[in-house]
């Protein structure tokens, strides 16, 4: 049997499990971080790692485990992994990556987005602060309604579809830009496709919705920034790395922006369960409320965690099946 190392048991269910122990010899060991997968890495001569978000696998490892042949992520995003070094040494990346039918009936993420975004503009947190400190008014606290008012998509793929069709039920107007032509084949009533300035120009909140690749790096920049409407919002459950923030913070401290709402920061992938010393968002989030930042928590449902690693169990034993042949499960 092939011999796997596991470091997120505690996020697979009872039949994810047993159905991966079926075919494979399986080590499950929770690590905190790099030096801890490296520790456990050596324990045995591994042929399939499954991974998760917050620890990076990079070259190193990958030295470690000379019969490599399989990484399994349970996400879209890669960058907790050295993609370049992988293709290198021919190993396969098993990831959620263009999975679009399965992904349709995974909607966390979007509705962790509107979730965001009634937060910011009802005050939540704030107002639940003042509470917990034993006030009891109102006056701080004057929210605004989402009714009327003009949200713009950024990304109009699986998960901005789901926002926009969430932000209808709002009685939100709904713009969206995509570069892919494909992505408005299905453009429902009351969705509008416009350009990228036209977007940044009429939104009152910008929710993004693009892949963290190279290209998209930094996307969000101080130009696009200063193109949205003075008073508006911005979200973003994608991933850090397409927002210049220094940029953003710099329109937040101008009062350019009312607010953000962020689930990600550059580099959350690779941190070790703490947010980096002296973060210039997360510092400017403690003393002021028109900043949100959740832990990279958009995805992290049950429902989700459920059938995501189901699903990539499954597509873990497809793939063993096409390139191993079944006989090799046999063989110990």
């Amino acid at each position: 049997m092939i011999r796997v190392l596991h470091i997120e048991p505690l996020r697979y269910g009872l039949e994810a499990r047993v159905l991966l122990e079926s075919v494979a010899e399986v080590d499950y060991c929770e690590v905190e971080g790099e030096s801890d997968l490296l520790n456990a890495l050596a324990r045995a001569d591994y042929e399939a790692v499954f991974l998760r978000l917050g620890v990076y696998f990079g070259e190193e490892m990958m030295e470690a485990c000379p019969r490599l042949r399989y990484l399994v992520t349970p996400t879209t995003g890669l960058n907790h992994i050295d993609l370049a070094a992988a293709e290198r040494r021919g190993i396969r990346v098993l990831s959620l990556r263009g999975e679009t039918s399965f992904l349709e009936s995974i909607r966390s993420t979007a509705e962790h987005t509107m979730a965001l975004l009634l937060a910011l503009i009802r005050r939540l947190l704030a107002a639940t602060r003042a509470v917990e400190e034993g006030h009891w008014v109102r006056e701080p606290f004057l929210g605004r309604e989402l009714s009327g008012r003009c949200l713009g998509i950024i990304g109009y793929g699986r998960l901005g579809r789901l926002v926009a069709r969430y932000a209808q039920a709002f009685f939100l107007d709904v713009l969206a830009y995509d570069l892919r032509d494909e992505a408005f084949s299905r453009l429902p009533e009351g969705v509008e496709r416009t350009s990228l300035e036209e977007l940044l120009r009429r939104s009152d909140f910008v929710s993004l919705h693009i892949p963290g690749t190279a290209s998209n790096a930094a996307f969000m920049d101080a130009r696009k920034f200063a193109q949205m409407k003075r008073g508006a919002f911005f979200i973003n459950t994608s991933r850090g790395e397409v927002v210049d923030e220094g940029a953003l913070l710099d329109v937040l401290q101008s009062g350019h922006l009312a607010g953000a709402a962020l689930d990600v920061l550059a580099g959350d992938s690779s941190w070790e369960g703490r947010v980096p010393e002296g973060h210039p968002l997360v510092a400017f989030a403690k003393s002021n409320p028109q900043l949100i930042i959740t832990p990279h928590i958009g995805g992290y449902a049950r429902e989700s965690l459920d059938g995501t690693r189901l699903f990539m169990v499954n597509k873990f034993i497809e793939t063993l099946l096409f390139f191993s042949g079944f006989s090799s499960f046999s063989d110990s």
